[in-house]
């Protein structure tokens, strides 16, 4: 018996120092964001959380789930997006909203994996002779755009318009949309791979840019001002530079920028304006403080979208951050690949300006 409890320990003592070693480092009030869960770090010069918690607004938009589509209500503004176009109260249609503007949401499980579809889906039916924005703000993050796009469906229509869910009713709706579920990264369990990944991708961080087990980049920068806590590296996701080549490629930006045109001739037949805001990956948008280049192709989306004769409201919020960089932290998460509050405002800002 005593032999086998030594064989053991041999095995079991390694777990135990590497388990307490992420208790350490993973306490209760630390929240991060995708990058750094994705890439199973001990440390987090700064947490979102951090960032957060220097903001206390209240909700002052309405969500489509919440909203009685019979009623024939008007807003200003109606909002439609994928993950960039949530972050709930610090999102930027809150601080649309708190500025006095009427801002419906379309709730991210009604808009799906493909808002541009949606919306034309949206177009297609009754919905809009009961529901009457004034203006459509249509986003979509950089690195899916020329997807989306590429095969949208001009008839196909919604069958169901009604997604009011009372407020007496049983049902339950994720209005956030965010990931709640404690994943792998936080779950404290003994025999988990986060507990041999972390040591594993923190020896490889040493060496390489992205381990194979992670889908975080972590590269220098040429300047520790970009974020609050000047770390003096950048976080970006695996796809925002292994889409590089389908980003860059002008045919299908032509071909995006085309299918924006239509959208936003068959939003001006029902007397909405359509309103385009195509959300900068961290790569792009930081990649000119990249230190070493060699290895990262450079980004051009924005300078041939730019470019494109459009005939819908464009938000050159690439164009704004890339201008505020120098001087403005935290307009981006460091630990995330979101927008922080910061960013989520400047783009307020420009909406506002826009429809006022």
């Amino acid at each position: 018996m005593k032999k086998f409890i030594l064989k053991s320990s041999f095995f079991i003592i390694p777990f135990l120092v590497l388990f307490g070693i992420r208790i350490l480092h993973n306490g209760p009030s630390r929240v991060d964001g995708d990058l750094v869960r994705m890439a199973y770090f001990y440390s987090n010069p700064l947490p979102m959380s951090t960032i957060k918690d220097r903001y206390d607004m209240p909700i002052m938009y309405s969500l489509l789930t919440e909203t009685n589509p019979f009623a024939h209500r008007e807003f200003e503004v109606m909002t439609i997006g994928d993950s960039f176009s949530e972050q709930d109260n610090l999102g930027y249609k809150n601080f649309l909203g708190n500025a006095g503007v009427s801002v419906l949401h379309v709730d991210r499980h009604i808009s799906g994996s493909n808002p541009i579809q949606t919306l034309v889906s949206m177009m297609n039916s009754d919905f809009f002779e009961v529901v009457k924005p004034k203006y459509v703000v249509l986003q979509s993050i950089e690195r899916e755009i020329n997807q989306r796009t590429r095969n949208v469906d001009f008839n196909e229509k919604l069958e169901n318009i009604n997604f009011y869910i009372p407020e007496d009713s049983d049902s339950s709706v994720n209005s956030n949309n965010e990931v709640n579920a404690q994943d792998s990264y936080y779950s404290l369990q003994f025999f988990s791979d986060a507990t041999i990944k972390m040591p594993l991708n923190y020896l490889q961080y040493l060496f390489m840019d992205k381990p194979i087990t992670s889908n975080t980049y972590k590269v220098k920068t040429t300047t520790q001002s970009l974020f609050s806590n000047s770390p003096n590296n950048l976080l970006f996701y695996k796809r925002d530079f292994r889409n590089l080549a389908i980003k860059n490629d002008s045919l299908s930006i032509v071909n995006s920028v085309n299918v924006l045109n239509k959208v936003s001739e068959l939003l001006s037949n029902k007397n909405i304006e359509l309103i385009v805001l195509i959300s900068p990956d961290k790569y792009d948008l930081y990649y000119p403080y990249i230190k070493d280049k060699s290895k990262y192709k450079e980004p051009t989306f924005f300078s041939t979208y730019q470019n494109a004769e459009k005939f819908y409201k464009n938000i050159d919020i690439y164009g704004v951050f890339s201008s505020k960089l120098p001087d403005e932290r935290d307009i981006y998460y460091y630990d995330d690949s979101h927008w922080a509050p910061k960013g989520a405002k400047i783009i307020a800002d420009e909406i506002f300006e826009m429809i006022k």
